[in-house]
């Protein structure tokens, strides 16, 4: 997509240059519509991805949005660096039933905290938190 580091748009060349009532050729529209479909498909998929998690350690992808914890055993999510999420939440759910026992144990990036502490834990059964980024780490929804 011609995004810049900033999310500013640049539109493919030629697209620019069509006057009121000009014919857009099909290359170019093809283009732009290809580069909205596919930001427009990033958007979706960072706010409604429902990923199941079956191992550990686990480190969520930038399409992460939702992670849903099934696994026998304890586990460790390593978050990614608050920064690297754009302002995009996390929410991570133990569906196992089992978290009192097998806890799911939330991880730091670098010098991220979340709410100030290394690591939180997810120790009730059927338990979850939401995390959102922030400038150094992650606050939780209260």
């Amino acid at each position: 997509m011609p995004f810049d580091s900033d999310g500013v748009y640049t539109p493919p060349a030629g697209a620019t240059t069509a006057a009121p009532g000009d014919i857009i050729r099909s290359a170019t529209w093809n283009a732009i519509f290809e580069d909205i479909s596919d930001a427009l498909t990033l958007l979706g998929e960072q706010l409604y991805n429902t990923t199941s998690v079956v191992a550990s350690p686990y480190v969520p992808v930038a399409t992460d949005a939702f992670l849903l914890v099934n696994f026998a055993g304890a586990v460790a999510i390593n978050l990614p660096s608050a920064a690297s999420r754009g302002g995009f939440p996390l929410a991570i759910k133990d569906i196992s039933g089992a978290a009192h026992t097998n806890n799911i144990t939330i991880n730091r990036d670098g010098t991220d905290t979340i709410e100030g502490a290394t690591s939180i834990v997810i120790d009730a059964d059927w338990g979850g938190w939401h995390l959102y980024p922030v400038t150094g780490g992650w606050v939780l929804r209260p």
